[in-house]
């Protein structure tokens, strides 16, 4: 099942064939990918989400296959998420202004700004995503930044980068805030846990490697960004992400059928599996997931707030005609459709 995506430029990126010609630093190239300099197509890919001890895991894989549809073996990855997304000028994504630097250490920046003015530090990560003519895997996926000036310096190292501008990339940690609008919030967290006993995860003879992202059950129903790279001859990729798993539930509420427009407001809840119920917070919903009935009373005015509060509460408008046989009594009611399709990607 499927998210409905309110941005379209990266999302369907998630298949790439893209040329393997970057490394991580020679210190590192015992563990890296050797005689991979063919056409390379890598993939991340969602399998299913469980509840597990109070924490929702959401099972992915890697794969890895040349331009000849070869599985490609022993390839570890170093797999990153971002949760909490730092906005830069009020955009989560910025679209085609990156550029991404070949020099000791690697740097990047942004053609627009400068990052000095930025709440970017040092820890936050970094993740290159796949656009239109930018899916080279030497500078896709994840990279950690270690210094910031009006550039930021990179960790990691990657031998026949070039020069590359246009490139669309986003910021982050692993933690999030949510609910803050409401006096108080919520932190929230999600963390990858890989397959090997040293961090990565490594493809196995069919060119496979599983990786779990573990995050909060109040995350459901949210958007995290997720980036993988190779040691040794690097090879990158990243994918954007709905967090699945649960059941999303609101109990119907009416309003008058006054003849004038009418309030209602909806508390909308997650059940991750366990009957332990959290507030859907911070979720942008798809108007189109609401019922309003009757149909020839009572319609959802689209100047609604759709966007959840801290308490997963919408306010929506109900526009409605008036009953012509009404004593009082007559009510328009709403309903949700709820599940994964009813929520918008965050970005």
């Amino acid at each position: 099942m499927k998210y409905i995506v309110k941005s379209t430029l990266i999302i369907g990126a998630s298949l790439l064939f893209v040329t393997g010609c970057g490394s991580d630093s020679k210190t590192n190239s015992d563990e890296g990918v050797r005689g991979v300099d063919s056409h390379t197509g890598l993939s991340i890919v969602y399998d299913s989400t469980e509840l597990v001890n109070g924490k929702m895991v959401g099972y992915y894989h890697i794969h890895a296959v040349d331009d000849n549809g070869k599985p490609l073996a022993h390839m570890p990855f170093r797999i990153s998420v971002i949760n909490g997304v730092k906005p830069i000028n009020g955009e989560k994504v910025r679209y085609g202004t990156g550029v991404i630097t070949p020099s000791k250490p690697i740097t990047f920046g942004d053609s627009t700004l400068d990052f000095s003015t930025t709440n970017v530090a040092p820890g936050d990560t970094l993740i290159v995503l796949p656009t239109s003519g930018r899916t080279d895997s030497s500078y896709l996926g994840d990279w950690t930044v270690i210094k910031k000036t009006n550039i930021l310096s990179l960790r990691e190292s990657s031998y026949n980068l070039q020069p590359t501008d246009g490139l669309s990339y986003i910021i982050g940690r692993e933690e999030r805030l949510l609910g803050g609008d409401i006096g108080r919030g919520t932190l929230s967290v999600a963390h990858v846990e890989s397959s090997d006993s040293n961090g990565s995860s490594t493809t196995n003879k069919d060119g496979f490697t599983n990786f779990k992202v573990v995050f909060d059950p109040v995350l459901l129903g949210h958007t995290i960004t997720i980036g993988a790279h190779t040691n040794g001859n690097r090879l990158g990729v990243s994918k954007v992400v709905g967090l699945r798993g649960g059941k999303f539930l609101a109990a119907p509420v009416k309003v008058y059928n006054t003849g004038a427009p009418e309030t209602a407001v909806m508390y909308l809840t997650i059940d991750p599996g366990n009957g332990a119920m959290e507030y859907l917070m911070d979720a942008e919903i798809v108007p189109s997931s609401f019922e309003v009935t009757p149909e020839d009373e009572c319609r959802l005015d689209p100047r609604s707030d759709f966007h959840t509060d801290g308490a997963g509460r919408v306010h929506l408008i109900i526009d409605t005609k008036g009953a012509a046989d009404d004593n009082g009594t007559a009510t328009c009611e709403v309903k949700w459709n709820g599940g994964i399709t009813s929520i918008f990607l965050e970005y």
